[in-house]
């Protein structure tokens, strides 16, 4: 199957999800019952061959959708979420097949992952930024 369809089908759940729960304020579990049910209707409907597949990729990235607007609080932050569970998805498809739990562990260590990036480059901007004090703060002494 295409990766980008798989990737993409997940931002589109994710956000979705993401947006119905914080922005509309319904809740996550309602909002990720909602993209879920709606996946399972429309996809294989529209996509004969591969609609069951594109709806367990929107319902695991309606599990990464249920993060709270703390962890992630902008939308850009749901798009990169979504794409590294499309991205993990693609890499487990064959590997842990009717393993239970499977999805929302793909979409538990996509939303690990992505806040492990944005607090390291938090972390990288602050040290920089203290070197560059420091060593200016020494020309003056």
């Amino acid at each position: 199957m295409d990766i980008l369809l798989i990737i993409l089908t997940a931002i589109a759940a994710g956000v979705t999800t993401y947006f119905i729960a914080n922005n509309l304020k319904k809740g996550a579990v309602l909002a990720s019952a909602s993209v879920t049910l709606a996946s399972g209707i429309i996809f294989p409907y529209f996509f004969p061959t591969t609609g069951s597949t594109l709806m367990v990729v929107a319902a695991c990235a309606s599990y990464g959708g249920m993060v709270s607007r703390k962890n992630a609080p902008t939308i850009l932050d749901m798009v990169m979420i979504s794409a590294i569970i499309g991205l993990l998805f693609s890499i487990t498809a064959t590997s842990y097949a009717g393993v239970g739990g499977r999805l929302g562990t793909i979409a538990a260590i996509s939303c690990f992952a992505w806040l492990g990036v944005k607090n390291s480059a938090k972390a990288a901007s602050r040290a920089r930024k203290s070197d560059f004090l420091s060593k200016s703060v020494g020309i003056w002494q």
